[in-house]
């Protein structure tokens, strides 16, 4: 069975589980649950651009923006139902991602970064003064309108989903190995013939969609929609320390890093938030300094180990090896030679 085969396979199981056993957890286990998973969507969309493509962006909160807004707004103002305004979403999001792509993908390493980072200040900056949104103090979606409990733990399932499935494509692909050809060599890669700039912008429109449906998910999880807490700048720096933290390039480092980053320090910490943002810190330098690959690739690597230890036959203890009789040397004497 091929690699690609068992993880369409454990994706798949995996989906599968959570699904069912949504409507057994209670209230608060949902909502650590939506959270988890949105944060998922986001951290793994990310690692999708910068992991597998080699653009590492500090945009991530103009796209959760986008994508929240726009389901917000929508729900708010007209009477479409939420399947079709997380679906605008993702084209508001995506549509966005292409326009600034003109500009942004003319830039490379930190200048995309930084160009990035001055698109989510835009953004920011546009939705504290756009009084049709609410201004500074944002606005509150109509309740009845958002899925709640289970069936938003479903959507954030769904999300999540799309955005896992997206990075096992991408790793068991060709245009997977083309990105990791531009991301190694873009010279290189473009003397072969690869489309440079145009698998570039496949991989940030598709990463910016999904965080812009993963947006939709957090607005329809808050219901009080505000600059602050939609467009913070923090959902771009979480991004990139949950996936730094996981490890970038792989499928399932983003999903170790949200829950050490999300569930071991900030859900854990959360009663002192000082002590928790200090630990985030020094867990972030530690892994680039000692673990710069992540925490996942260090496990799978122990876990081999521990596995090729434990297919090793046990040694034979020593008073139970058979012994076999010395052979004669040439200075040795036989009873021939002494007659």
């Amino acid at each position: 069975m091929s690699n690609r085969t068992v993880s369409w396979a454990a994706l798949g199981a995996a989906c599968a589980v959570l699904f069912a056993v949504a409507p057994l957890l209670s209230p608060g286990s949902l909502n650590l649950g939506v959270s988890l998973l949105g944060y998922l969507a986001i951290a793994q969309a990310w690692n999708v651009l910068a992991g597998f493509s080699g653009q590492v962006s500090l945009g991530s909160a103009a796209f959760v923006a986008t994508g929240g807004y726009t389901s917000a707004l929508v729900l708010a103002h007209t009477g479409v139902s939420w399947p079709a305004a997380l679906a605008l979403a993702a084209v508001m999001s995506a549509l966005l991602a292409a326009l600034v792509s003109i500009p942004l993908l003319r830039l490379r390493g930190d200048y995309f970064a930084v160009g990035t980072l001055a698109i989510s200040v835009a953004i920011q900056a546009l939705l504290n003064n756009w009084p049709w949104a609410g201004g500074a103090s944002g606005f509150t979606i109509p309740v009845g309108s958002v899925p709640s409990g289970g069936n938003l733990f479903q959507v954030a399932l769904l999300v999540a989903a799309l955005a896992m499935s997206l990075a096992v494509f991408i790793r068991h692909s060709g245009f997977g190995l083309r990105l990791a050809a531009i991301r190694d060599n873009e010279a290189a890669a473009a003397g072969l013939g690869v489309a440079v700039r145009r698998h570039r912008v496949a991989a940030f429109v598709a990463s910016s969609a999904l965080i812009g449906m993963a947006g939709a998910v957090i607005a329809f999880q808050f219901i009080a929609v505000s600059p602050d807490e939609i467009a913070n700048l923090t959902w771009s720096l979480n991004a990139v320390l949950m996936a730094i933290v996981g490890g970038t390039g792989t499928v399932l480092g983003p999903v170790a890093g949200v829950v050490v980053v999300y569930y071991g320090l900030t859900q854990e910490l959360a009663s002192l938030q000082t002590l928790s943002e200090l630990l985030e810190g020094a867990l972030f330098i530690v892994i680039v300094r000692i673990a710069p690959g992540g925490i996942w690739p260090i496990a799978c690597q122990l876990a081999r180990r521990l596995a090729a230890l434990a297919s090793r036959p046990d040694p034979v203890p020593e008073d139970e090896v058979p012994r076999l009789p010395a052979e004669p040397t040439g200075t040795e004497l036989s009873a021939v030679d002494l007659t």
